[in-house]
């Protein structure tokens, strides 16, 4: 099991890096949200000077944020600074479309866009279409060191559904999910492994697989709704929310009346408590957002903090539900479990000002995990 940690891009992130790879932490992720964090290809060029063995991956791209070139460029300048350590998530659009009132793309979108980066980082002509036109385009140098196009970056996919998860299993060189609506399930997320895998081994891909999800070692005596914990996991939790409860401006007058569930994360079968909860939510939270740009509300502390009226919601029961939370002999446990459903690398959200739970997970989760199961 390789073990890892998602920051929202800040350089913050930075001060703990060092210290997570000396305690056997194997790659670290940066959110790419322009509205909520700082530019991750700053954060994750500073994170190649301060790391030798880590990996770095941005999770993840979306489509509508840049055009391919670019991201490519980006990418391969990353891999000059740190060969073999680069990874590249792609993903139609979560928390980088919803924080500013857009849609996911679509995923034909992502396809294509996918292809021209891959590549572009190759090094290889391709044609991308440019103000409406397609045409032959290619890195005019790719031979002066300017990107590396010899050391081939893993590009993952993000996906929760079944046209993502065959979209990764197609095309991917890794799987890349997350699990929100309740706590990691090696079931559920075997099957989307195995689905994945089963595609991708026509094409000669392992098909390694990462889950994001919210972890936390809880203490002796410690209640499932301690402060550390409410801090900690609650963005986790309102993450959840905000994301049920979504505006969509191609829909005409985005407000707070138009607003749009998101097919993508109100899964079947969700806990009777989390769903009376996102009704809650919905008639105290969304009804009560401005009439205009209500989204610019709506995320505000995403994956970094809670709002105020949101506190009554960050309840014992739902940190528990939507959360790895649990004494360490616990949580070595349920990952052990996960791993033999197929899971190659689990992934925790770190929240700003939490750094220090990077040390105590790894002191109290990893080093154990390995000397047990390797």
């Amino acid at each position: 099991m390789r073990f890892g940690i998602s920051f929202a891009s800040h350089l913050k992130a930075l001060e703990v890096l060092p210290e997570a790879e000396k305690l056997g932490y194997d790659v670290a992720w940066f959110y790419d949200t322009p509205a909520v964090n700082s530019d991750p290809f700053v954060v994750m060029a500073l994170a190649t000077q301060v790391t030798k063995t880590m990996e770095l991956g941005l999770g993840v791209a979306i489509p509508h944020l840049r055009m391919p070139h670019v991201l490519a460029t980006a990418i391969g300048t990353l891999n000059v600074l740190a060969p073999k350590r680069i990874l590249l998530g792609f993903g139609t659009g979560f928390t980088g479309a919803l924080s500013i009132g857009t849609k996911p793309t679509p995923w034909a979108v992502l396809v294509d866009h996918l292809e021209v980066t891959r590549a572009w980082m190759a090094g290889e002509q391709v044609g991308m279409t440019v103000k409406g036109v397609k045409r032959p385009v290619r890195h005019l140098h790719p031979d002066r060191g300017y990107i590396n196009i010899t050391d081939v970056v893993p590009i993952y996919v993000s996906a929760v559904g079944p046209k993502g998860v065959e979209v990764a299993g197609n095309l991917a060189d890794g799987l890349w999910t997350l699990s929100v609506d309740r706590r990691p399930d090696p079931e559920l997320l075997g099957a989307v492994i195995a689905e994945a895998r089963a595609l991708a081994t026509p094409r000669g891909v392992s098909m390694p697989s990462v889950l994001l999800t919210a972890v936390a070692v809880q203490g002796a005596d410690e209640p499932i709704d301690s402060d550390r914990l409410r801090s900690f996991i609650g963005p986790w939790v309102t993450t959840y929310f905000h994301s049920m409860h979504a505006f969509f401006a191609e829909d005409g007058p985005a407000t707070r009346d138009t607003w749009k569930q998101s097919s993508q994360l109100a899964a079947e079968g969700i806990s009777p408590a989390l769903e009376e909860a996102a009704q809650a939510y919905f008639k105290e939270i969304i009804m009560n957002l401005p009439q205009e740009a209500p989204w610019i509300t709506q995320h505000t502390g995403h994956s970094t903090f809670v709002r105020p009226e949101e506190e009554k919601f960050i309840t014992g029961d739902l940190i528990n539900l939507l959360g790895m939370v649990g004494p360490a002999e616990q949580l070595i446990e349920e990952i052990h479990q996960l791993e033999l459903a197929g899971l190659s690398e689990i992934v925790w959200q770190v929240v700003p000002g939490h750094e220090a739970e990077v040390i105590r997970f790894g002191k109290e989760v990893i080093a154990p995990y390995r000397a047990l199961y390797g």
